[in-house]
Parts: structure tokens; sequence; C-alpha cells
């Protein structure tokens, strides 16, 4: 901040942070035309983690999301010198991932599938071809090698100087040397900030300080999974002969390979990295860095040899270790606060900061201005944590597994082995004892699936069909033949009441929940475009009284929906944690509720999608009759003490019609066969009612709702361009996980939202949306379609409709 400068009184937006992303943010509002804009920098732009990062601008990335930020990053990259003046360092180079074993060998495969899906072109290389790339590598024991042409690199101090540049070319103000103080609020909202050079008044603030931003954020009582961890790597001396090559990464070894100015910069992710609490970095940190322990890097730098065998007869000229900030799923926290209005995060980058920065700094410019993002960064979004997620102990026992995982193979259905048993169900010692395997979702244990007697309760994870398999088809066929019971107690549960309650929902959901008492609705929250914001039920549970009950993934993010359109006369409350929930679903559902109440089970009695209070095994409880998987069943919501009595009880009942646990695995399954949507998976805020054939749940007729404009005009189009659609494989051993291309006619049109094997039809299923001019029934019943897995493509039937029952006939048996 030079001494002319002064901080306004009043600012449209506020950016705390001058790194790559705060200044891609102010470029991208300036772009926008939002010049009263202002950028607050603590030191000087780049010091804190830009300056140091490597540079790579990956296109291949592991989700659709980061592959989109990634392609965007290159275009802008590519332009910001011509437009600018500043230099970047902006190049193509191309990268090499190189594979060691069959499981890797299948990853980069599948990365190089998913690829074709957003153009990015790739291709397989023997080691004839990948020692013509790099030159002197030692290719033993590389059975397979991934070239993407297409891959970067640019100078991170240059490239957000020429961002900085743009932004200021556009009216943006740069304040440096300037120390944020304090984020000003009222009534839980944004009002201005107060720094060291004084106080401005600001309509919107976004947090992009990296490593920073979660002690910044907790003064105003927003807790994010953000923590620091160490990153190192060298930089040798200058090499003879070596020549602009591509970047190398060596994933089963955990290092990446960097040319620069004829030295070679070699990193690395460690499986066991050193996390950095902020009480270590000092309040002047400016460029700075740490002590490298030599003895814990050492393993990976003796790799390094063995795979560059140069490095041996080279000097380091440099030995670097510096701080990244990191998330817990090795995702960006990008989007609003729930707690907060008028505050936003881009923070999180996880090493990806320059590659994803162009497209994460457009996101969120958008977000700010339009109140939406111009991509679907549902996986991003920072609302997905349950605050168990968010404490102290939680950052600094994952994040460091986390870090390691960037590098590790990213199996299906990993989970992860640090802080675990955040949440335990009121179920959690009896699905113990029942030899579940848990898996975590959002901090809950859950049960994935069941261990056989004298089978360890353990994944052994694989591409193939996993070791758990025939157990996912045991507690699959028991649902679907006789009776499973699984446990849902990590169900987020709102109760709504208040004599506008009705009135409220009715306008946030898309459903008619003018229903009487004891009526069960699946609906949706939509948004002004008409897209999806989420997929969940809606009860009546009395005249002036509603639940809310979603998935546990949701839980926060539908939180903030209610907290953020729910008027007066209205009380929200969170009551997940006061009840325990299960559901008794299959044909003996029926026989087996009836032997522990003496309510009237009947069709006439107890409809399908209503729900009443009633006594089961002597406890009074909310029972509805609903179904995710497709079967007759029954959902209930126990007073948490004494869900396991009731438990016991209904195992009781249910031992003389085989009553069998089941995990979640088998539930996601069955769903599938039927065509059930996964929110966050299968349909999400650029996903339309349309898209994903689920029209006939909203009710335009039962009065105003947000985003009835937007499904109206839907309507009105009748032409699909895109269409969720549902796949069976021919070949019955392939597996489906999710992200496979589909491909319609030979050509590459959609990809897998969901995958996994349906044990009642004998394949591989998924779902995906397929986008084509046409597509109407009877063009997708004359079409080809195939499914490519790792580069090889199977035959598949398409309907759009589920493959089992499609009628809907057995739940309301």
């Amino acid at each position: 901040m030079s001494d002319t400068q002064v901080l306004p009184e009043k600012a449209r937006i506020a950016i705390i942070g001058g790194g790559i992303i705060g200044t891609s943010v102010a470029y991208h509002l300036a772009k926008r035309g939002i010049q009263d804009v202002v950028l607050i920098e603590r030191k000087q732009l780049t010091c804190g983690t830009t300056w140091h990062a490597a540079g790579l601008i990956s296109l291949a990335w592991a989700t659709p999301t980061l592959t989109n930020l990634a392609k965007y990053s290159h275009e802008l990259y590519a332009s910001l010198e011509e437009e600018t003046g500043q230099a970047t360092g902006y190049k193509r180079i191309g990268s090499i991932s190189l594979a060691r074993t069959e499981a890797r060998l299948e990853e980069i495969k599948r990365t190089s599938s998913i690829c074709k899906v957003f153009g990015v072109e790739s291709e397989m290389i023997n080691n004839t071809r990948l020692a013509e790339l790099y030159p002197g590598i030692n290719t033993e024991g590389v059975i397979g090698a991934l070239y993407t042409p297409g891959d970067g690199q640019t100078n991170p101090i240059d490239t957000t100087m020429a961002l900085a540049k743009g932004a200021k070319m556009n009216g943006v103000e740069i304040f440096e040397n300037t120390v944020m103080e304090e984020l000003l609020t009222k009534d839980n909202v944004i009002t201005g900030i107060r720094t060291d050079k004084g106080t401005m008044e600001v309509d919107q603030v976004i947090l992009c300080g990296g490593m920073w931003t979660r002690d910044l954020a907790k003064t105003v009582g927003v807790q994010l999974p953000l923590y620091a961890c160490e990153h190192s790597y060298i930089v040798t001396e200058e090499m003879e002969g070596l020549t602009q090559r591509p970047v190398l990464r060596d994933f089963d070894r955990g290092l990446y390979f960097k040319e620069d100015a004829g030295k070679m910069l070699v990193g690395w992710f460690e499986d066991n990295a050193i996390g950095l609490p902020m009480d270590k970095i000092t309040d002047d940190f400016c460029f700075g860095q740490f002590p490298l322990d030599q003895d814990h890097v050492e393993p990976y730098l003796l790799n390094g040899m063995e795979t560059f065998p140069q490095l041996q007869e080279t000097g380091i000229r440099t030995w670097f270790n510096g701080p990244e900030s990191f998330t817990n799923d090795n995702l960006h926290l990008l989007g609003p606060t729930p707690q907060i209005d008028k505050l936003f995060i881009a923070a999180g980058m996880n090493s990806k900061g320059i590659g994803a920065g162009g497209g994460v700094g457009k996101i969120m410019a958008d977000w700010m201005i339009d109140g939406f993002p111009s991509g679907d960064v549902s996986e991003c979004d920072l609302r997905r944590h349950h605050p168990a997620q968010q404490h102290d102990e939680y950052v600094s026992e994952r994040i460091p597994e986390a870090l390691g995982h960037s590098y590790a193979m990213h199996w299906p259905f990993y989970q992860y082995e640090t802080a675990r048993d955040q949440i335990h169900s009121p179920l959690h010692q009896e699905l113990t004892a029942a030899g579940a395997c848990f898996g975590e979702v959002c901090g809950y244990e859950r049960a994935n699936w069941f261990a056989n007697p004298g089978q360890e309760a353990n994944y052994q994870y694989s591409y193939q069909k996993p070791n758990w398999f025939d157990n996912n088809k045991q507690e699959h066929m028991a649902m679907r033949e006789s009776v499973g019971i699984y446990d849902m107690s990590s169900f987020g549960k709102f109760e709504v009441t208040g004599p506008a309650a009705g009135k409220n929902l009715q306008y946030i959901c898309a459903g008619n929940i003018d229903v009487p008492v004891g009526k069960v609705v699946y609906t949706h929250f939509l948004n002004a475009r008409g897209g999806i914001e989420a997929d969940l039920t809606v009860v009546r549970t009395g005249e002036t009284t509603y639940w809310v009950i979603t998935g546990i993934s949701s839980h926060s993010r539908d939180w903030w929906h209610l907290n953020h359109r729910l008027i007066d006369d209205v009380l929200l409350q969170d009551i997940s944690m006061n009840f325990g929930a299960m559901a008794l679903q299959g044909p003996l559902a029926r026989d087996v509720l009836s032997k522990v109440t003496a309510t009237e089970l009947s069709n006439e009695a107890f409809p399908f999608a209503t729900g009443k209070v009633m006594d089961v095994a002597g406890v009074r409880m909310w029972v509805q009759r609903l179904s995710y998987v497709g079967e007759l069943g029954w959902e209930l919501f126990v007073p948490a003490q004494h869900t396991a009595t009731v438990y016991r009880a209904l195992f009781e009942a249910g031992a003389k019609f085989g009553i069998r646990n089941v995990g979640m695995h088998a539930v996601n399954s069955a769903r599938m066969e039927k065509g059930f949507v996964h929110w966050g998976h299968d349909v999400g805020p650029e996903d339309t009612l349309f898209d994903a054939g689920l029209e006939w749940a909203a009710k335009p007729n039962a009065g105003d709702f947000i985003g009835i404009n937007g499904f109206k005009e839907q309507l009105q189009s009748k032409k699909s361009t895109r269409r969720l659609v549902q796949f069976k494989l021919d070949d019955t051993e392939a597996m489906l996980f999710h992200n496979e291309p589909i491909v319609m006619n030979g050509e590459i049109v959609g990809y897998l939202s969901s995958g996994m094997y349906g044990h009642a039809i004998g394949s591989a299923i998924g779902m995906g949306y397929v986008n084509s001019p046409d597509l109407s029934p009877i063009r997708l019943s004359k079409a080809k379609f195939e499914i490519e897995i790792a580069l090889k493509r199977y035959s598949a039937q398409a309907s759009l409709q589920g493959f089992y029952d499609p009628k809907g006939l057995r739940p309301k048996a």
C-alpha cells in the first residue's frame, strides 16, 4: 500500500487475500463490470503460499468439476499476457502419469476415458514412447503411462501479477501491507471490515486467505475443515541436456518432476504428511519457509533417484519446505457460509490452486454477482460439511491423511482411517456386534455392509468385484425376496412448526405439501432457474407441524436453505439427534412389523406414502410407509434412547422370516435398480426436474414456489436435449462405479453419475445424463449404447425407467 492510497469508506465487495485465488476473483469481478472492489493483502501479493507453488496446470483431474475449472484456467492464462502486458510464463508442455501396478494402470486408463467426455486429449503410451518423451527416465517397473499433451505450467508469481494488473486496469483497488483485524457483522450479516488502515463498509466479503482463512472465519463463528501442512520439494543444480519436457508424475512413489530452466524440481505428497498448526506461523510470515526434516523426506528423494537416475549425479541447489492448506476430502471450500450472510469463502486448494485458480475466480465472481455459481460446484460447496467435521481435533488428524491421498490410489468406496467415530448411531453397538463394516459420511459412522461369521469386516480395495460383493448380494436380495433392516439414523430431520409452516414450505417446495396430516410428500427445493437444490421428503405430522427429512450429506446445505427461506411465525428445529431411524424393507416387512405392533398395516389402513404415530415394541414413535429401495416397507423414527430396544424387537420378530441386516451399499444398489436418484450424484443445482425425469413431482397448480418460472419455461419448451438415463451392462462381470463415459452410436454423449452392481438383475447398472439433440423415447430405444470402462467399451441396454419393477407395484403391495 502506497502512502497516497486511502482505504475507501465503502465498497461493494472486499476480497481478503492476495494470492492466485484472491486476484483471480478480483479480475473476474472487474471483468463483469463490478468496479467498487477492494482487495486486502496482509503483506505482499503471492507471499503466503502462491509464490512457492510448482505452477502445474493439469487437465486430467479426478472429478468433472475440477476438470472444468482447470480447462478454464488454461484458456485464461494463455490470454493474460496479451491482455495485460504482464508475462505469465504459461506454456503447454504436456504431462505423463506413470503406473507401476495393475490397479494404478486401471486408474489412469479410467482417467483417460473421462478425459474424452471433456474434450481433453490423452493417450496411453508404452515404455519406448515414454523414454522418447522423457529422456533419462528409468522405465523399469513401469507397466503403462498416460500422456496428456495439453497439460501445462505457468509462473505462479507472474500469473498472479497479471491477474492483479488486469483487475486494476478495470477499477479494482489493491491494498498491500494492510492487516485484516475484524469482520464486522450485524444480525449475522456482513456489514464491513476493520483493518489497521481504517474501517470500510461493504456489501459482501470473500475470504481467499489460504491457510489464514480458517482462523479469520472462526472470529464470526464459521468453522471450516481447513488445515495447513508442510509441503516440500527440491530444486537441483543445472543438468546438462535437460531441455523442456513434460511434467512427470510417479504416483506410486508419490513424486512429481518439473523441468525448471535447466534444473529439475522434484516434489512429493507423503502418506505421512506433517501437519502445521497456525501457531507455528508468525504474524510477519512473508515469502517464508520452514526447516526441512530430511529424514522424513529421504525415502521420496531416494525414490526420485530411482525414477530419474541423473539426480544421483546432480547437486541440490534448494531444499524447500513451505505451508499449503488442505481440506478433509481433497476438494475446495467454495461458496457462501451458512452462518453469516454475504460472507463467501474460496480456500482449501489442496495444492491445486494454480491449476484451478482461474476457474475458481470466475465461479466465485459469478456466484457473488448472480447469486448462484456459473457451473456445478456442488462437490466443492463448503456447506457439504457437517459440524462434526469442523472442530480443531478433527481437522488436525484427518487433513494430513487427506494430503497423502492426493497421489494415493483413488479406490472406489475408499474410507479414511483417521478422525473416525465422530458421530455414532443409537444402534452403533448393535450393528458392531452384528458384523458391520462401517464407512463415514460427514463424520457419521454408518454400516456399509455386514461380515458373515468368521469374515473380517474390512475393506480390500479393488476396481474389480470387491471382497464384500457376496455380502452385498445377500443383503440386497434379502430386501428383494424376504426382509431386511437398515439403519437410517444419520438422516437429517428438521421440524418446522407454526401457523405459517405450511405456507412457508409450500413456497420452498416444488411439490404440494398442503396435504392431510400423515401424508408423506417426495419433493424438491429448486433455485430460481429451476435447478434442483435438494431432493427430500416432507411429511405433515400435525396441523401446523412438518418434518423435512434429508440425507446426511445434504444436512448442512438443506438446513442453510430452510434458514434462509423460512419467514415469520415459523420455528425451525434440527431434531436429527433426537431420533434414531430404521427402514424395514422387503415383501415380508408387513409380517415382521405386525408382530410388534397392534396398528393395522393393511393397504387400506396404512396406505403407501402415509405415516402416523404408533406403538412399536411398546415404544411410541413416528412410522411412515415409504421405500428408497423399491419394496414394501416402513421407516421408523424412534426416540434415540429407545432405538436399540426396538431394533432388537424387530430382529426377534423377523427371525422366522429370515430378516437380515442391510448396509448402505445394498441400499445404494437397490435404489439404482429402481432408478431412484441421489442428490449430489444424479441431481444437483445445474440439473432440472425435466432433465432427471422428475417433472411429475412438481405441482405448479398448488401455488407459487421458488423456481416456478424456470420450471414453466422448461415445461413450455417441450424439447429435451439432456436426459437422465438408466443403463445395464450386457457383460455380467464388469463393474461400474461412476464417471464412466456414455457412448451413443459411437459418440461420447455424457458420463455416469452413479454406478453399482444390480444383484436382482444380475449386472452392473449405472445412470447418467445423455446429451443429444434428439432424446425421444423412440430414438433412445433404437440407439446403440456402450459404457467405456478404462478405455474398453461394453455394450449396454438403456432405459428411461429403472430396470427393476418399472411400474412401481412392489412398494404398494
